[in-house]
C-alpha cells in the first residue's frame, strides 16, 4: 500500500525500532529520545493514553442495566441486552466475526472474500468511533502508524487478521490470527488458548458450550475485569482474564497501542481507579495474545499456553505421534530424536535446549519420567 509505506519519517534521531506486522509488513520506526537517559520522549504516556480512551468508551454497556454478572450462580452472563448489542454498530460488526474461525489451531484457516470483508467492515465501525481516532493520533505522534485513516486501517487489518501458524515450524498450518487468538480463542491438545473477550464468552456460555467453575472480580469503576476457570467444549482452561462491559474498538485500541508502544510484554497503566497490567505477547512478529491481568493477581496465574517452550513441546509431541513414536522411549534416544530428525525436518526454537523443552512437558503434565530395572530414564508420553 503506497499510502502506508511513505509515512516514514525521514529524520534520522538517536534511536531506531523495527517492528515487523504479520508476514508481509516489516517497517522502521526512528523515534526521538532524551539524550542524557535514553528514554523516548513522548508528549503522552502509554498509561495516560490508555486512561483517555478508557474515559472516551461511550459506547461501553453498563452493569446492572445493560448487563449482569453473576459470579455464584451457574451461569455467568444471566442476562445482556441483545438490542443493545445490536444497536451500537461496532459491537454488531464485531459479532458478526466470531463464527468465522475454526477453534483446533491444527486445522487452517480458509479465509474467504465475505470474511475478509466482515474484518474491513468491523474496522471501518471502529475508526468511526473517538476511541480509535484518539488511538491513531496518539500512534500518528508516536510515529507507530501512518497519518492517514486508509493507511491506518490496512495497518490494523495487517497487525489483526493476517493468518499465521502458532508454531515455528514451516509445514505447520495458517490456523491463527491475533484476532482469532484474542477475542475468539483457540483449542490445542484439550486445553483452551486466548479467549479474551466478555462478548464471546457471553454467546458462548449461552448456547451451552461453556462452563465456568471460578470467578474472581475487580471493578474499575463501572467496568471489571473477570479472571475466571472454564470449561468450552470439553477443553479446560484456567484463570482466563478479561475485560467486561468494554467495547470492541476500545480493547482493539489499547492492546494495539500496548503491542505497538509498551513496555514489552507486560505494560501498567491505571483504569479507572486500579493498576491493571495489559498483557501484550509476540509471538515470531506477530501479536500472540492480549489480556489484562490485575497487578495483584496471584503469581501462579496460569499463562503456560502462551509460553513458547509449551510451543515447541507441544509442537514435539505433534511430530512423534506423526512417525508413531512411543508412547515409551529412552531419554537419551529422545533427546537424539529432537536435536536430529525433528530439528532437521520442522526446525526448532533458536537456542532452545532439550532439557528446558522436557521439563515444560513434565511440569504440564504431558509426560512422566522414571527409571526402569536397568537405570536408564525412560520417557513416557501420557497424552
Amino acid at each position: 500500500n503506497k499510502d502506508f509505506n511513505n509515512w516514514l519519517p525521514t529524520t534520522y534521531y538517536q534511536t531506531e525500532y523495527s517492528i515487523r506486522l504479520g508476514n508481509r509488513l516489516r517497517v522502521r520506526v526512528i523515534r526521538d529520545c532524551d539524550e542524557d537517559r535514553g528514554n523516548v520522549t513522548r508528549k503522552m504516556s502509554v498509561s495516560g493514553i490508555s486512561s483517555k480512551l478508557w474515559n472516551l468508551d461511550r459506547n461501553q454497556l453498563a452493569r446492572g442495566t445493560d448487563y449482569d454478572v453473576d459470579m455464584q450462580g451457574a451461569k455467568l452472563f444471566p442476562f445482556v441486552d441483545e438490542d443493545k448489542l445490536e444497536d451500537i454498530p461496532t459491537f454488531k460488526a464485531f459479532r458478526q466475526l466470531l463464527g468465522n474461525y475454526e477453534p483446533d489451531t491444527n486445522a487452517p484457516e480458509e479465509v474467504k472474500e465475505q470474511e475478509i470483508n466482515e474484518s474491513r467492515a468491523f474496522l471501518n465501525r471502529c475508526l468511526e468511533t473517538d476511541v480509535m481516532k484518539e488511538a491513531h493520533s496518539f500512534l500518528v505522534e508516536e510515529e507507530l502508524a501512518p497519518e492517514s485513516v486508509k493507511g491506518f486501517k490496512e495497518m490494523l487489518y495487517n497487525m489483526w487478521f493476517t493468518p499465521y501458524a502458532r508454531t515455528h515450524n514451516g509445514k505447520a498450518p495458517l490456523s491463527s490470527s491475533a484476532f482469532e487468538h484474542t477475542f475468539v480463542g483457540e483449542t490445542r491438545h484439550g486445553h483452551v488458548i486466548g479467549l479474551h473477550n466478555w462478548v464471546r464468552l457471553y454467546e458462548e456460555e449461552s448456547l451451552g458450550n461453556i462452563q465456568h467453575t471460578g470467578c474472581r472480580c475487580c471493578a474499575c469503576d463501572d467496568r471489571i475485569i473477570l479472571t475466571i476457570d472454564l470449561d468450552w467444549k470439553g477443553d479446560r482452561k484456567n484463570n482466563d482474564s478479561f475485560f467486561v462491559g468494554t467495547s470492541p474498538e476500545f480493547e482493539l485500541a489499547l492492546y494495539t497501542i500496548c503491542y505497538l508502544a509498551g513496555e514489552g510484554e507486560e505494560t501498567d497503566v491505571t483504569l479507572g481507579n486500579e493498576r491493571v497490567t495489559i498483557v501484550t505477547y509476540d509471538l515470531d512478529g506477530h501479536i500472540g495474545s492480549c489480556y489484562p491481568k490485575l497487578q495483584d493477581a496471584e503469581s501462579d496465574e496460569d499463562e503456560s499456553e502462551e509460553d513458547p517452550l509449551v510451543e515447541e513441546g507441544d509442537e514435539f509431541l505433534d511430530y512423534l505421534e506423526d512417525q508413531n513414536i512411543g508412547p515409551e522411549l529412552g531419554k537419551k534416544r529422545l533427546k537424539k530424536i529432537y536435536e536430529g530428525d525433528y530439528t532437521e525436518s520442522c526446525g526448532r526454537r533458536s537456542g532452545t535446549p532439550f532439557s528446558q523443552v522436557l521439563y515444560t512437558l513434565k511440569e504440564d503434565g504431558k509426560v512422566e519420567i522414571y527409571r526402569n530395572n536397568h537405570e536408564v530414564d525412560i520417557v513416557r508420553i501420557l497424552e
